[in-house]
Order: structure tokens, then C-alpha cells, then sequence
């Protein structure tokens, strides 16, 4: 068995029916790019040690010592996404694409004119928006499955581990999954003579003839973005030292519809089909800051490191999901179809959660070798440039600021999962550019490294993309191009687990693309 489904076997242990994080949050909002403009882009990201583009910002704010003029820029996008998935012997597609903003800001350059004898040449000012992390995409995944079914894991909540939960729990207490489950009769439960339920049970039977068609449709949209407040100084040309302080924002919405049809051909067996959909959306505000400094011993060497401290996010929760069931002529009241909502269970409300997360911080080293470093932009140039950074995915860390001593041992458990399952990784970004009298041409190189510990997966879960662009500059109007491919990779989709037995996984390959343009204009 895949040893990221195992891992998962074990995080589900740490999940309430109101709390709807997990270890995939956790990743989902520490894994970031560096985003920016076009030209950052095209360079595989290595804004680090380069300096004079507004996206270092994001990566490292010294950069913007370089600034002597003043600019406003604006970069849209397109993106699109490819996954294939192959589940119980059945491939599936799903594609998705679409039209972001990458980023817009302006920069203030102020030269130090007053006192030209002063070592401090120029300061400069920025205003900046950045989409760190993209979230669109779509899932999709189909087969027949002969031996388990997604309302087992509904049965296994309300058996409760061998002491199964009252009635009324049954009934309200689970308002995402297993109380509709129970409230359509697709759980039934045993009991005793007193009519205590000693057991729950789902009129599922994938073990029928033919078995049972699931299907799993997965939507996700929005992104984290960051707004953030720049600040960077030359000091004689040598040293460029800067700050940003940053409040990036988390908009995430999914919506999950998983469903099963009977494929035995017995129209009285209790069970014809079920559709369950949950819709989850989280909202996120925080705070974090990045320090850096570039150090020029030459006008063609560049060296800068920088530090991102953590981010520290305030997190709200909102979700709702409803059920439609089918389940022939159980009970014998002469109707089948029944549909129920969460909201029907918690008057009319969704089920929310508030709560804390803060995300690793990060540490960046780079190196920067400029070629043709005269004023005459007629002559060739170019630059080489390569940024290593370092982050401990495993250092997420959830807070439940609300709730007893429950919601509190429930945090721990997520926590020690997230620090157990992911590590230490190193990205590397490389990228070089020739420019010829007005005209650039730039490629790169970006690598993720794999996030998880070995222990938990042998997958490798590393991103590769390559990037290539061209570029315009004349007469302070800048105009470039970038296509950044993210090459296939190999990753596992578990639609669902039970404690104790393996479920069926879907292999998934992935890969996509996105197109950006900045435009800008300096002044």
C-alpha cells in the first residue's frame, strides 16, 4: 500500500465533524511561488540577489535598493491545468483554465540629490500586489468499486469505535455527512429492547453484482495573495539593504460532489444511488515580514540572502453540504428520492470554525554574475542568476483559539501529523537572460523539492517548471512575455479512507501552464 495513503489512514484520526482542517491545508497554504512579473517568471522565480524588479518585493526587499526612477507595472495571466487519473481501472481527465492576476504595483525611486556626498545614493518606496499560490483546479475521478463505499466511513463516525453514538447525535451532530446519511435513510441503524443503536450500518452493498459506479468531482478556486509595503536603500553602491511588510489574504472554495449508483439490476435491494456535495470556504488574513541584503563586491557580482519570518493567519472556515438519495422502497411510505441540507440540521446556518495557522518561515540564499555591465545599452548584456531557499513544511502549526480541551487535543494531534508527515526541502531557482540593444530574450528553471517525509510517501511530490520569455525597453515603456510549463508529474488521490482496511487510490499525472504579460511604464 502507498505509504501517503497510510499516512493518511493515520490523519484521519485527527479529523472532527465540525473542524474541516487537515495535513493538506497545511501544505496547500506553505507551498508558495514567487509569482511577480512576467520577467521574474521567465527566469525561473530568481528574483533573490538580481534586484531592480518589483517582485522582489516578495523575495527580497533589498532588492529594491536599485530603484533610481520610479515605475508602475501591471501583470495578468492565463493559466491552464492538466491532470490525468487512473482509479479502480478507469482513466479519467480533468482540465482546467482561466484568466488571474499575477500581479500590479508601483515603485518610487528617491536618489539621495541633496547631499551627493552622502553613502547613501538612493532609497525606494513600494506599493505591491502578488499572487503567491494559485488554487484553481479540478478533479475528477470514476470506477466500479466491488468492495467498499463511501458511506462506510459515515458508519465508521457513528459506531464511534465500537460505542456507537445515541440517536439524536446521529441525527444532528454530524450535519456534513453522516447525520444526512442517517436522516435519508442510507444509514440504518440495530438496536435493543430499550431502542438504543448497537450498531449503524449503510444499505450500500458494493459486494452485489456488478458493484457500484463512483464518481468524485473536485472544484477548488482562489489563491493566496499578498499585499505588501516595500522599502529598500543603496549604500555606495555596494551594500542594498531593504524591508517589506506583508499581509497576505487566503480565499479558498472547494466544492465536492462524490457519488454512487447501484449497478446490480435489482430495483428492491434499498439502494439505487446517492449524490453527496459539500462546499467548503475559507477565508484568511495575516502578517508576516521579509528582510534581506544584497551585497555587490563588483558592479557584475551580486550576493543576497534574505529571511521570511513566519505568517501568522487568522482563519475562518464556512461549510455547508446537502445529500440526495435514492433508496428505492426503504422505508415503504411510497417515496424514494430524498434530498436533506446541513442547513436543515443547524438552522439554516453553515457549520463554522475560527481558528489560527501560522506557516513556516523561510531562509534564501543567491547569486547573481552580470555580463556587459557598461551604460551602452547597445551593447550585449546579460545575467545569470540562481536562488536557494530553505523551508521546514513541517513547521505549520494550527491553533484552535475557540473550543474546550477537546478542540485543543484535537490541534496537538493535527500538528504532530503535519510535523511527522512533511520535512525540511531546499527549492532551487536558475535563470539567465541576453538582452540585445532593446530587446531580451530569458529562460529558467524552478524545483520544489518534495515536501513529505520519506516515511510517509514514496511518491516524489517535487515540482519542476521551465520558463521562457522575451522582453521590450525603450523610452521608459516596458512591455514582456512568459510562458512558464510545469512538467508531469506523479501524485495519488485518496477519494476517502476507513481505519484499519486499505481503499481503493487514484494515480493521478499532472502537469499545466500559465502565460504571463507585465506591462509598465517608468517616470
Amino acid at each position: 500500500m502507498n505509504k501517503r495513503i497510510t499516512f493518511l489512514l493515520i490523519a484521519i484520526g485527527v479529523s472532527s465533524h465540525v473542524m474541516a482542517q487537515d495535513e493538506g491545508d497545511a501544505l496547500r497554504y506553505s507551498r508558495l511561488t514567487t509569482g511577480g512579473t512576467a520577467r521574474t517568471q521567465a527566469i525561473g522565480g530568481a528574483a533573490g540577489s538580481l534586484g531592480g524588479d518589483i517582485s522582489a518585493t516578495h523575495v527580497n526587499p533589498a532588492g529594491l535598493g536599485f530603484f533610481k526612477t520610479s515605475e508602475v507595472n501591471v501583470s495578468p495571466g492565463f493559466y491552464f491545468r492538466s491532470n490525468s487519473y487512473n482509479y479502480l481501472g478507469s482513466a479519467t481527465d480533468a482540465d482546467k483554465s482561466g484568466a488571474i492576476l499575477n500581479n500590479i504595483g508601483i515603485v518610487f525611486g528617491i536618489p539621495t540629490r541633496r547631499n551627493p556626498n552622502s553613502p547613501w545614493k538612493n532609497f525606494a518606496f513600494s506599493l505591491d500586489y502578488n499572487r503567491m499560490a494559485n488554487f484553481n483546479n479540478k478533479t475528477y475521478i470514476a470506477g466500479t468499486n466491488h468492495t467498499t463505499s463511501y458511506s462506510d466511513k459515515w458508519v465508521e463516525t457513528l459506531n464511534n469505535g465500537g460505542s456507537p453514538v445515541s440517536l439524536d447525535d446521529a441525527e444532528y451532530s454530524y450535519p456534513l455527512g453522516a447525520s444526512l446519511g442517517y436522516w435519508g435513510f442510507l444509514l440504518n441503524s440495530d438496536r435493543d429492547q430499550a431502542g438504543i443503536p448497537t450498531n449503524y450500518y449503510t444499505v450500500v452493498n458494493p459486494t452485489n453484482p456488478g458493484g457500484i459506479d463512483q464518481q468524485d468531482v473536485v472544484k477548488e478556486k482562489g489563491g493566496l495573495d499578498e499585499f505588501s509595503l516595500g522599502f529598500g536603500g543603496n549604500y555606495n553602491e555596494q551594500f542594498y539593504i531593504g524591508i517589506s511588510v506583508n499581509f497576505p489574504t487566503i480565499h479558498y472554495e472547494r466544492s465536492r460532489t462524490f457519488a454512487e449508483d447501484d449497478l446490480s439490476n435489482d430495483n428492491d435491494n434499498d439502494f439505487s444511488f446517492f449524490e453527496h456535495t459539500e462546499n467548503l470556504t475559507t477565508d484568511a488574513v495575516g502578517f508576516n515580514s521579509k528582510l534581506g541584503i544584497i551585497y555587490a563586491p563588483m558592479p557584475s557580482l551580486r550576493l543576497g540572502l534574505a529571511y521570511h519570518t513566519p505568517t501568522w493567519f487568522n482563519m475562518r472556515d464556512a461549510s455547508t453540504a446537502s445529500l440526495l438519495v435514492n433508496t428505492e422502497n426503504l422505508p415503504a411510505d411510497g417515496v424514494s428520492e430524498r434530498f436533506k441540507t446541513s442547513e436543515s440540521l443547524t438552522n439554516g446556518f453553515p457549520v463554522e470554525y475560527e481558528y489560527s495557522m501560522r506557516t513556516p518561515a523561510r531562509a534564501m540564499a543567491s547569486v547573481s554574475y552580470i555580463f556587459g555591465t557598461n551604460a551602452d545599452v547597445k551593447q550585449q548584456h546579460g545575467f545569470i542568476t540562481a536562488d536557494v531557499e530553505y523551508v521546514n513544511y513541517g513547521g505549520t502549526k494550527f491553533k484552535y483559539n475557540k473550543g474546550g480541551a477537546e478542540d485543543k487535543q484535537i490541534a496537538d494531534r493535527l500538528n504532530n501529523v503535519i510535523d511527522n508527515a512533511y520535512k525540511g526541502a531546499v527549492n532551487l531557482r536558475v535563470g539567465g537572460e541576453m538582452k540585445f540593444n532593446v530587446f531580451a530574450v530569458r529562460a529558467g528553471f524552478n524545483y520544489m523539492g518534495n515536501p513529505y517525509n520519506s516515511e510517509y510517501s514514496d511518491v516524489d511530490a517535487s515540482i519542476k517548471k521551465v520558463s521562457g520569455g522575451v522582453g521590450y525597453r525603450n523610452r521608459g515603456f516596458f512591455a514582456d512575455l512568459t510562458y512558464i510549463h510545469t512538467l508531469p508529474t506523479k501524485d495519488v488521490y485518496v477519494p476517502y479512507t476507513l481505519s484499519g482496511m486499505p481503499v481503493a487510490s487514484a494515480s493521478a499525472d499532472l502537469s499545466g501552464g500559465n502565460v504571463v504579460m507585465t506591462v509598465g511604464f517608468k517616470f
